[in-house]
C-alpha cells in the first residue's frame, strides 16, 4: 500500500464514519489529563488531526487553539462542537498544511501517526511537529498499540495478511469501527524511538497498555 493509497484509505474511511465516530469521542481519555493541565489560558495549541476537536474539552477556554484535519466530516462535527475554535482542512503528510502556520507552546498529535503508512511520512510530520514548536514548547504525540492482546486478532483477519510490510516487528493491519476497516500501522516502542532519533526530537516513549505516549 503506497501512502497516497493509504492517505485516502484512511480519510475516505473518517469521512464515512464521522458521524458516528465523533459520537463515540466525547470524552478526554485518563492517559491525556496530566499532560493538559500544563496548559494555561492564552497558551498557543496545535491539534494535529484533530477530528471532532474533543482536546478543547480538556482545555482552557482561553487557549489560542488551532486544529487540523483532512475529514470534512470530523470537521464539521469539530465546527457544530466549538464553534469559536479556529479549525482547517489539511493533509499533514504534505507542506501545505504547515507552510502558514506559527510556532505553539503545545503541539498535540493524538492517535494519527500509526494511520500513517510509511517512515518517509511519519519522519515529515514529527519534523514539522518539530519545526513548529516554540522555545520550550512541549508536545504529547500518542500512537496506538496495536500490540495489546486484545487487538491481535487483527493481525491475522484477512484483509491484515493482504498487507505487506517487511520490516522487522512493524506491519499493517486494519481494524474496524462498527465494521468499517480502518488501515493502521502497528509499531513498536524500538521503532518509535528510532524515528525520534532520526528527527533530533528530544522525547520519551512510554506504554500504557493501550498506547504509546510520545512526550517531553
Amino acid at each position: 500500500m503506497t501512502s497516497e493509497e493509504s492517505i485516502k484509505s484512511v480519510k475516505d474511511i473518517y469521512n464515512e464514519i464521522g458521524v458516528n465516530f465523533s459520537a463515540s469521542r466525547g470524552y478526554i481519555w485518563p492517559d491525556l489529563k496530566p499532560f493538559l493541565t500544563d496548559v494555561q489560558a492564552n497558551d498557543s495549541v496545535l491539534d494535529v488531526g484533530c477530528g471532532n476537536g474533543r482536546l478543547l474539552l480538556g482545555l482552557s477556554k482561553n487557549v489560542k487553539y488551532t486544529g487540523i484535519d483532512f475529514s470534512t466530516t470530523l470537521l464539521e462535527k469539530a465546527v457544530e462542537n466549538h464553534p469559536k475554535a479556529n479549525f482547517f482542512e489539511g493533509d499533514i503528510t504534505k507542506p501545505d498544511a504547515w507552510n502558514h502556520l506559527p510556532q505553539f507552546n503545545y503541539i498535540f498529535c493524538l492517535a494519527v501517526i500509526h494511520h500513517l503508512a510509511n517512515r518517509k511520512d511519519q519522519l515529515f510530520v514529527l519534523t514539522q511537529i518539530k519545526k513548529h514548536l516554540k522555545p520550550g514548547g512541549k508536545c504529547l504525540i500518542t500512537a496506538w498499540n496495536l500490540w495489546q492482546p486484545k487487538l491481535l486478532k487483527h493481525h491475522v483477519n484477512p484483509q491484515s495478511l493482504n498487507l505487506k510490510y517487511k520490516m522487522k516487528n512493524v506491519k499493517y493491519l486494519f481494524v474496524p469501527f462498527q465494521g468499517k476497516p480502518r488501515f493502521h500501522f502497528a509499531h513498536t516502542k524500538p521503532y518509535l524511538e528510532g524515528l525520534l532519533r532520526e528527527t533530533g526530537l528530544d522525547l520519551i516513549v512510554s506504554k500504557t497498555s493501550r498506547n504509546y505516549l510520545i512526550h517531553t
